[in-house]
């Protein structure tokens, strides 16, 4: 009531003021809910722009941030793959070769963008060898570790060849401390000298960020600029529907509702398009729904949207980014699968080659152009004492050092003849190579160019071997041969000298058969029959140069035997002799008088070198040889004798020739002074498959080495037959020999022993007296003929002949080669006994009457 009585009285004015006060209520309603929806509204939008923004910056960070390291990555990469293959093309470079080339640093540090480059480091000690900065040349762990901890700690963690990334602090010029990232890579290919290096790629992240960044700014101002119009034309929103609310509530609610109808659509539009650029669209563009600030709010909107697609990259460019990384890698792969296939042949080739050089026995070395080792093969290691990783890269003069043979002056280098001419070496030449040890070995040399495929000259492959050992057989053989000549001529002498001396040993035993023993004659017949005796002995010296030299072999110890022969050389002088002998001394097969005879030699030679007495030093032991002993001998077991005296000494140029018959320091003409003790000693030694050698100083003494083979088996017990004592009647007895004062007195000593003798001069009268004796039923019962008749049939073809007439023939040779192959196995060419030239009666006696009673002697 009291409300009523307020109005008007007037119904105009009452609806005016109910109109008033009814449109007023509404717009203080509409104006309190813009005001608290607008407040609620504005954080939201704020809220809503400011996440977007943030999330499509730490996304477009962290997409550079990747795309930065990929970047980085792909360099360290590409370079190390460029360094690997100039290593690969260049094998020979060593370390310091790669710092001296100005084109490998252009490879080795190279620019990366604004800030970045790359630098070479080895992978196992840090040690940066190529830097773009002077300070950090050849620096190491100290240094780094110091001033730059972090890259110093990356640099570690790629210790062994690891792929390594990370960030860390670094000053650049200015001395501004900025954050970077390195990319350390691994080379697989090692310099000459063995260094392992690895490549680093660093940039500064700031140059990739710093447009981020700056478009971050411009972007918050936008986004700042956009709440404050939004908050404008809210505040604007509300002042006009308060002043059109007084119009009417249905004009202003229609305007209300048009005009939120045509905001909501603008800000729907604006929300879209900022979710498209959340998503990665910065090609998206709001079209201006009406004029104003809102219009404003739409081309800033636009503008922003315009500036963000120009410093960011957008997903679309991203997307065919990453496609064009993926045929990159694609065909990266395939690159990489057929470089390893490459790489792989390559490997395989040379591995090839490695074992063929190992395998080969010859010395090789390869060098460059310049005559700088490349390549050595183990052999050449050998001879010359240089390791491979010693002498590459080193001149070949100075490891390869070789002396002319007869000047002993050096010899020219091989290689530098080779590359001024091109050619190979025409004939392989000779020269004494000096060992790093300073040991000395006689080479064969050849050389030849090294060509690519072009006919290029890459460098000179040096071909030679060790023909010391060989040179020692050919100086042996030589002295075998001219050994072999001066027997057969000694042979020769000494048979026709038999000869002689079984006519004179024959007449003066018959005599001495004839004469009283007490007379004068008798004693001067027993003088001249040892004369005789002595002369026989020396033909059995010389025919151990001859062809009938060969020893007849025994098994047996040489522990007596040396003893023995040294024992009885010495006694009667003042020389003593020692011995030094294995307790398990190895047996051997040899001729036991022929080595008496050597050791006397040798012995005898050492006891005249000390005419005033001393100690002659007698070792025998065990050896194995093998071909670094320089013994020219096959490898094997031997047993070595060695004689030592500490006489006058040999000269060393007389040295060579002390095995020479007839080479002596004694005067000539003497018992002692004949010159064949060493000869013979040497073709007695030489026959049973050893040698002998010497050793001397002047002064000091002479040692003289006798090697010979060990018999490893057990000595075979022979059974020695008894020797039956019998009588022999009167036989009937054919002598044949083409010597008719020899024919002549074995006729007179066979028939002083009661025989009826025949004579023929050769085997063919010989097989005629025998056939026709035959016939004649008064068969012959023994015959001696003898083994060479010049001009006619010897007793080797007689005795053949005589067995297919009389199967039961017994027969003895007879021959002034003691040491001939058939008097060695005379049952074996069919004769029963045999009889060596010179011999007296009492000899001939006792083989005719073994033969004829037991059919052997």
């Amino acid at each position: 009531m009291q409300i009523s009585k307020m109005l008007p009285k007037k119904f105009s004015s009452r609806l005016f003021l109910i109109t008033l006060v009814a449109g007023l209520i509404p717009v203080c309603i509409f104006a309190f809910l813009i005001d608290m929806y607008g407040r609620q509204f504005s954080p939201e939008i704020r809220k809503t722009i400011q996440r977007a923004y943030d999330e499509e910056w730490a996304h477009s960070e962290v997409l550079l941030r990747d795309t930065l390291e990929t970047l980085i990555r792909q360099k360290a990469s590409d370079v190390a793959l460029e360094v690997d293959l100039i290593l690969q093309s260049h094998p020979y470079m060593t370390l310091e070769d790669l710092k001296g080339d100005k084109g490998f640093w252009k490879i080795a540090v190279q620019p990366f963008g604004r800030t970045g480059y790359t630098s070479l480091h080895e992978t196992n000690t840090g040690i940066i060898r190529f830097h773009k900065d002077k300070r950090l040349r050849d620096r190491g762990p100290k240094v780094l570790s110091r001033s730059y901890p972090g890259l110093w700690k990356i640099i570690r963690d790629s210790y062994g060849g690891k792929l390594t990334s990370g960030y860390y602090d670094g000053s650049d010029e200015k001395g501004e401390v900025k954050r970077r990232y390195v990319c350390i890579a691994p080379l697989s290919q090692m310099t000459a000298d063995n260094v392992s290096l690895s490549v680093a790629v660093s940039a500064a992240v700031e140059e990739f960020t710093n447009p981020i960044r700056d478009a971050e700014v411009v972007h918050h101002k936008t986004a700042e600029y956009l709440t404050t119009t939004t908050e404008q034309l809210l505040q604007s929103f509300r002042r006009m529907g308060v002043l059109y609310m007084g119009l009417g509530i249905a004009i202003i609610s229609f305007i209300a509702f048009g005009v939120g109808v045509f905001f909501s659509r603008a800000i729907t539009r604006l929300r879209v398009a900022t979710q498209k650029v959340n998503e990665g669209d910065l090609y998206v563009s709001v079209e201006p729904s009406m004029s104003g600030e809102v219009e404003t709010l739409t081309e800033d909107f636009n503008r922003m949207v315009a500036r963000l697609a120009e410093t960011t990259v957008s997903k679309r460019l991203l997307e065919a980014s990453e496609q064009r990384l993926m045929d990159a890698n694609r065909e990266l792969q395939n690159e990489i699968q057929t470089r390893t296939f490459t790489e792989r042949a390559l490997a395989n080739e040379k591995e090839r080659l490695a074992v063929t050089l190992r395998s080969i026995g010859d010395g090789v070395i390869t060098t460059n152009t310049e005559g700088k080792i490349v390549l050595m093969n183990h052999t050449a290691e050998a001879l010359t004492g240089w390791s491979q990783g010693e002498a590459n890269g080193s001149v070949l003069a100075d490891v390869f050092q070789s002396v002319d043979e007869a000047t002993m002056m050096p010899v020219a280098d091989p290689v530098r003849s080779i590359v001024e001419t091109g050619e190979t070496m025409k004939h392989e030449s000779t020269r004494i190579l000096r060992r790093r040890d300073g040991l000395e070995r006689i080479i064969a040399l050849n050389g030849a160019p090294i060509r690519d495929n072009d006919g290029t000259a890459l460098g000179v492959v040096v071909v030679f071997r060790d023909v010391t050992e060989q040179r020692k057989i050919e100086e042996e053989l030589l002295k075998v041969r001219k050994l072999e000549s001066v027997g057969t001529l000694a042979g020769g002498i000494a048979h026709d000298f038999n000869n002689l001396l079984a006519v004179i040993l024959g007449n003066i035993s018959f005599a001495k058969a004839l004469t009283d023993q007490e007379s004068s004659i008798y004693k001067r017949l027993v003088e001249a029959e040892n004369a005789v005796l002595r002369g026989k002995d020396l033909t059995h010296r010389l025919l151990v140069f001859s062809k009938g030299g060969d020893p007849v072999r025994q098994v047996v110890s040489l522990k007596d035997i040396i003893q023995d022969s040294a024992n009885i050389t010495v006694s009667g002088s003042r020389v003593k002799a020692t011995f030094t002998i294995a307790d398990d001394l190895w047996q051997t097969e040899i001729d036991q008088g022929q080595i008496r005879q050597v050791i006397h030699n040798l012995v005898m030679n050492a006891r005249e070198s000390m005419p005033e007495g001393g100690t002659v030093s007698i070792r025998v032991e065990n050896i194995t040889l093998s071909r670094v002993d320089g013994v020219p001998l096959p490898e094997g077991d031997y047993v070595r004798i060695s004689i030592e005296d500490h006489g006058v000494g040999i000269p060393e140029t007389e040295l060579p020739r002390i095995f020479d018959p007839y080479y002596t320091t004694k005067e000539m003409g003497n018992v002692k002074g004949m010159g064949l003790g060493l000869a013979i000693s040497y073709s007695t030694v030489h026959n049973h498959g050893g040698s002998i050698t010497a050793r001397s100083e002047v002064g000091v003494g002479t040692t003289l080495v006798v090697y010979l083979p060990a018999y490893r088996l057990q000595a075979r017990q022979e059974e020695e037959a008894s020797q039956k004592t019998a009588t022999v009647g009167r036989c009937k007895i054919l002598y044949m020999d083409d010597e008719g004062a020899l024919r002549d007195i074995a006729a007179q000593m066979l028939s002083y022993m009661g025989h009826d003798v025949a004579l023929a001069g050769d085997g063919a009268e010989a097989l005629k007296l025998y056939a026709a004796a035959m016939e004649s039923k008064q068969p012959f019962d023994l015959v001696i003929m003898d083994l060479t008749i010049p001009g006619g049939m010897g007793a080797d073809e007689a005795v053949q002949r005589l067995l297919e007439i009389d199967p039961k023939v017994k027969a003895i040779l007879t021959s002034g080669y003691a040491s001939h192959g058939i008097i060695k196995d005379f049952k074996g060419h069919g004769f029963s006994g045999v009889l060596v030239k010179p011999y007296d009666v009492k000899e001939l006696e006792k083989v005719i009457k073994n033969v004829l009673t037991a059919g052997t002697i």
